[in-house]
């Protein structure tokens, strides 16, 4: 099966797929970049400030993990939640915009950091027929992101 899929027919999957997503199941989510050159690193390679471009608009499938609250710290709970951000190749390209570990994303009132990003959604089992981005991330706090709290 594999090696009767033409390059028309992952045209045609592939726009099948943005319109789905940007038109049927329109869900929206801002990714926010860091900005790598501006962002100030310590003698560890870490970077508690860290600098981000403006967020950009992106349409994305979604799937949650599990919610868990734990108290150990001692200063309080803390809740902890993992979530799959799928983006379409094709929209990325669009877009001229890559999501990478490290950036932020905001969904439903909340800032998810991506810590994996895996682009080996092939079709055909093809290397050029490579048709999704699938960014697992964990939600954060707003304290240490340096982004702008956003109108509404």
């Amino acid at each position: 099966m594999p090696r009767f899929v033409s390059r028309r027919d992952f045209d045609f999957i592939t726009r099948v797929n943005k319109e789905l997503i940007e038109v049927v199941i329109d869900v929206t989510v801002t990714l926010y970049k860091m900005i790598v050159e501006q962002t100030v690193t310590n003698i560890y390679g870490e970077a508690p400030d860290k600098v981000r471009y403006n967020g950009i608009q992106l349409h994305s499938l979604i799937s949650y993990g599990e919610i868990t609250t734990t108290t150990e710290s001692g200063a309080g709970p803390d809740t902890k939640q993992e979530v799959e951000f799928r983006f379409a190749r094709r929209i990325l390209e669009d877009q001229n915009v890559y999501p990478e570990t490290g950036d932020i994303i905001w969904y439903n009132g909340n800032y998810y950091e991506i810590f994996n990003v895996n682009e080996q959604q092939l079709i055909a089992s093809r290397e050029e027929f490579n048709a999704s981005v699938i960014c697992k991330s964990y939600i954060t706090r707003r304290s240490g992101l340096n982004i702008e709290a956003r109108q509404v």
